[in-house]
């Protein structure tokens, strides 16, 4: 009786440990088996100084686009990962958030969203270059995630938006025993530091102020409560069998 005992406790702790870990590793779980719609609003990031910028021009004259684009537009996108180039290649609005621009005078680019900033810029080429288009990124674009997922560090996102998925992702996702259901996110502001708490395993994400992130957000992937019990399940596992394995020896010597 004591072995069946043990050992149906045993299974039991097992299998209450796997429906946990699985409820923990699921995304957005109270989502309608039948399907809806989820619509996040991205956030119109307002341009700051000291902000980076990736500007390209592009003219259908390859000597004026060289000149304006340093070094050149073909190349420098597979630069793009390249910090000093960047810092060195980049366009930084100054204390007042004005932009020199070769050839083209300086721009003010404080307060306006990329769009803005674009149509600002597209606007200065038109008085010379009809037929010039305009890239414009933020180039000090970065994220830094830590904690418990499989690559933890920093990346530079090129991409108007970025969602907390898409990041997660890029760090090779939350590992096993990393919290799903409070996901820290730290937001530089001009007040302080601001926080938000993401529950990735509710729906209730979409929602969230820090679903869509900004640069230099950190996201801090706290450790499940039951970690050191998940990680010792195997010698828990092995101490049982080895219980078991003792009851038969001493009932059977006992019965010699």
């Amino acid at each position: 009786m004591r072995v069946k005992f043990i050992v149906t406790i045993g299974i039991v702790l097992l299998l209450l440990t796997g429906c946990n870990r699985r409820s923990q590793l699921l995304y957005m779980k109270n989502l309608n088996p039948a399907g809806e719609e989820l619509v996040a609003k991205p956030p119109q990031y307002k341009l700051q100084p000291g902000d980076l910028l990736f500007i390209q021009l592009i003219t259908s004259s390859p000597e004026i686009s060289q000149a304006f684009n340093n070094p050149t537009g073909s190349q420098y996108l597979s630069r793009a990962n390249d910090e000093t180039s960047l810092y060195f290649s980049g366009y930084t609005l100054d204390e007042e958030g004005f932009v020199s621009l070769p050839f083209l005078g300086s721009a003010n680019l404080l307060g306006l969203t990329l769009d803005e900033a674009r149509n600002e810029i597209r606007t200065l080429t038109e008085k010379m270059y009809k037929d010039a288009s305009v890239i414009v990124k933020l180039a000090n674009f970065r994220i830094t995630v830590v904690g418990e997922v499989r690559r933890p560090g920093t990346f530079r996102n090129f991409n108007d938006y970025l969602s907390i998925f898409e990041a997660l992702a890029q760090v090779g996702d939350i590992s096993e025993n990393g919290n799903r259901k409070n996901v820290l996110v730290v937001r530089q502001t001009d007040t302080g530091s601001k926080t938000f708490r993401v529950n990735l395993n509710d729906k209730s994400v979409f929602t969230s102020e820090a679903f869509y992130l900004l640069p230099n957000d950190v996201i801090i992937v706290e450790p499940i409560g039951n970690k050191i019990f998940q990680m010792n399940v195997p010698y828990i596992t092995l101490t049982f069998s080895t219980i078991s394995t003792l009851i038969l020896l001493y009932n059977f010597i006992t019965r010699l």
